[in-house]
Formats: C-alpha cells, sequence, structure tokens
C-alpha cells in the first residue's frame, strides 16, 4: 500500500515510512524513513494536518485500518471449509490518502 500525503506532494510505500503525531503539535501527522536521525536534520515529512489532535488520531487509525483489513486477503488455508483460499489481490487497496480537516 502507499501512503499520500493530505496535500498530495508525498507519496510513499507504506512499509517504508515510520508515522505518528508531531511530539510539538499533536495534530499534526508527520512520516520519516526509518534510519533518518533528526538531530543531524534529516528530513520530517508533513503527511497530514488537523485543527486537534483527536482528529489527527483518527485519521491515523484511519490508515492503520486500511492497511491491516486487507491484509487478510492475501489467502491461506480455510480451517472452516478445509481449503486453500487464493489470495485476492485486485481487491487489496493500492493507496491512502490522508483525508482532509473536515471527512476525519
Amino acid at each position: 500500500m502507499r501512503i499520500i500525503s493530505q496535500n498530495g506532494l508525498l507519496d510513499v510505500p507504506y512499509e517504508l515510512i515510520a508515522i505518528s503525531p508531531y511530539s510539538k503539535n499533536m495534530a499534526t501527522i508527520i512520516g520519516t524513513f526509518p534510519g533518518n536521525d533528526l538531530g543531524k536534520g534529516d528530513r520530517v515529512y508533513i503527511l497530514a494536518e488537523y485543527s486537534t489532535e483527536e482528529k489527527a488520531i483518527k485519521a491515523m487509525e484511519m490508515c492503520r485500518e486500511k492497511y491491516l483489513s486487507r491484509m487478510e486477503l492475501d489467502g491461506g488455508y480455510d480451517i472452516v471449509n478445509k481449503c486453500y483460499v487464493q489470495p485476492n489481490y485486485w481487491v487489496l487497496p493500492k493507496v491512502f490518502q490522508f483525508p482532509k480537516e473536515e471527512e476525519v
């Protein structure tokens, strides 16, 4: 899955970016690449900005739910029906864009 910032200017693989609220302003969601050293001035990317901390947390939950809800469609052995289930890759979400303020 790919993550797209609220303004559409950043587009990165979900697996390659660490996402968290900004410690100085919890209503802002930031992303950084693992291994970046923020103390040395490595970049932090603003993924979304909201008016309240609660909206930022809700937006992060929406992202997490979209990613995790589709992982179960990867296929595997169905214990109930005793058969192998093929992966449903055509229904996996391709992107998640952080929603605008009014959509949270």
